[in-house]
């Protein structure tokens, strides 16, 4: 068994335990048929039998990661964080992957445990590992690296949907800081800087899970959505959607 999600079998199962109390739908006005075939994608990855209709086709020379001819989808998966501006000097994952390496070695000894997540702690300041222009800059990076795949994707398996699905591994959330404490919650799925990334693009669906995005306030607070699904092909050229310019100087994490 994977102890992190390099493997991508390991997300998929971390996902299962995802209530749909915690996911949110980006889509037409609820009832519509958009809205209902977007649920009934989102439900074949949340389901007990997701292994049995999602197949691992990653080690294929025809990808993308998973195929699903029952419901006649494909999906690649991909990785983001906060931690580094260009994606190679990642302290917190050097350390994750140190942690991870070391369990490896013992995990044997549980067979019954699925998953194992590590927190790797790296001392540094705050604004160095939890930043959100490296948060943005990750993910463009890595929606626009597989972007450019789009055209190879549905040429191995054409009239098949595409999603792609974003591990979000950023811990906390940002605010834009008002005035002292004060400052407004960070929704990156209404964060127009992100959304623009994708929108235009030639996917279907975009899910963006985000399971670590808890946060703290002094008085009771609603808890953010840990999966999103956006329809893109029926957002492209909606009225409906509001997104928001957040002041990049101004956004700080949650996190210490």
């Amino acid at each position: 068994m994977a102890t992190n999600f390099d493997n991508e079998k390991s997300i998929l199962e971390f996902m299962k335990s995802i209530s749909t109390k915690e996911c949110l739908i980006l889509s037409d006005y609820e009832g519509s048929e958009n809205y209902i075939r977007t649920t009934n994608v989102l439900s074949t990855l949340l389901k007990e039998d997701v292994f049995e209709r999602w197949m691992d086709n990653s080690k294929s020379q025809f990808p993308p990661d998973y195929i699903n001819e029952i419901d006649n989808l494909m999906m690649e998966i991909m990785r983001v964080d906060d931690h580094s501006r260009n994606g190679k000097n990642n302290a917190t994952l050097k350390k994750e992957s140190a942690m991870h390496n070391e369990l490896s070695a013992i995990m044997g000894m549980f067979p019954n445990v699925k998953n194992v997540i590590c927190n790797a702690v790296t001392d540094l300041p705050t604004n160095e590992d939890h930043n959100y222009k490296n948060y943005y800059l990750s993910f463009k990076r890595t929606i626009n690296k597989h972007i450019n795949k789009i055209s190879n994707y549905k040429k191995n398996h054409p009239n098949k949907e595409l999603i792609f699905l974003v591990m979000d591994e950023t811990s906390g959330v940002y605010f834009e800081q008002i005035e002292g404490q004060c400052g407004m919650i960070h929704f990156v799925f209404f964060d127009n800087r992100f959304v623009k990334e994708f929108i235009n693009s030639e996917i279907d669906y975009l899910i963006h899970f985000c399971p670590f995005n808890h946060y703290e306030t002094v008085g009771y607070h609603i808890p953010l959505p840990r999966l999103i699904i956006f329809d893109v092909k029926s957002l492209k050229d909606s009225k409906m959607m509001q997104y928001i310019d957040y002041d990049e100087n101004k956004m700080i994490s949650s996190e210490k």
